[in-house]
């Protein structure tokens, strides 16, 4: 149980997530919906994992990445705004869904590096 706990752990846990959703992607075939991707679904996973890292020392860093994706949120409805002059809801979450892909694999990867040093 304890290597679950771990941040070696978490990566594995990250793994197996992908292997599953891509396992589960070609299983479905042409059923799986077009506009989603793979990575579209390990953003939770990636939060997940992060929040899990608090206990080895990432909890320092983990407020300011919320403070962060909320900063995209208006970033993207702003820009949005002032772009097309008016926010369209599909274009608004997808924008903002697959920046927090970016977003969350990179606090990730800032909460394991502070976890394991």
């Amino acid at each position: 149980m304890s290597f679950w706990a771990s941040p070696a752990g978490k990566l594995v846990i990250l793994v197996i997530g992908y292997i599953i959703f891509r396992g589960v992607k070609r299983l479905l075939g042409h059923r799986w919906p077009t506009g989603l991707s793979v990575w579209d679904l390990m953003a939770p996973l990636f939060l997940f994992c992060a929040l899990a890292l608090i206990p080895h020392g990432a909890g320092v860093v983990l407020p300011w990445l919320v403070i962060g994706w909320m900063a995209i949120g208006i970033l993207v409805t702003i820009i949005q705004a002032v772009q097309d002059h008016e926010i369209i809801y599909p274009t608004f979450f997808k924008t903002f869904w697959r920046l927090t892909d970016l977003y969350w694999l990179l606090g990730f990867m800032v909460c394991f590096l502070l976890a394991i040093s």
